[in-house]
């Protein structure tokens, strides 16, 4: 691993389907016949991940990545702190399929509070606030 990080990484972030392998390399067993060590890597069904339901269920999926930093463990963000001017400290940000709230219309810690054509409640729950991530993710600190 070592000599690899040495040479240069790219970090590639996508949302796909797979018409080749159906994603079971990922979370199920693949080839889906094996039953070579290895070969069982998840508790998903092997008819599972058709990209054909993928497509007709979720048409318009989309996903958003920002504020992603590089460093040693522990060095990338500060407890509570978002601070764009020194890449030392920051929150990072969670995808979410939808606002979470109490009853009371407010965002439990660590939920989302805001963002770009965010449309849930906006007030933190007592005790937290809600910090600016990035233009697109504000979340209860």
């Amino acid at each position: 691993m070592g000599k690899s990080m040495d040479r240069g990484q790219v970090l590639v972030l996508s949302i796909w389907d797979d018409h080749a392998a159906q994603m079971l390399w990922l979370d199920s067993t693949y080839p889906v016949d094996s039953t070579k060590l290895g070969a069982a890597r998840g508790t998903c069904a092997t008819t599972s991940g058709k990209p054909s339901d993928v497509e007709k269920n979720a048409p318009n999926s989309s996903v958003t990545y920002s504020n992603i930093k590089i460093g040693p463990i522990g060095s990338t963000f500060g407890a509570g702190s978002s601070n764009p001017s020194n890449p030392g400290t920051g929150t990072t940000s969670t995808a979410t399929t939808g606002p979470t709230s109490t009853p009371g219309g407010t965002v439990p810690k660590w939920g989302q509070c805001g963002g770009q054509n965010y449309s849930g409640p906006t007030a933190c729950a007592e005790g937290s606030t809600c910090v600016v991530s990035n233009q697109w993710f504000s979340q209860c600190l």
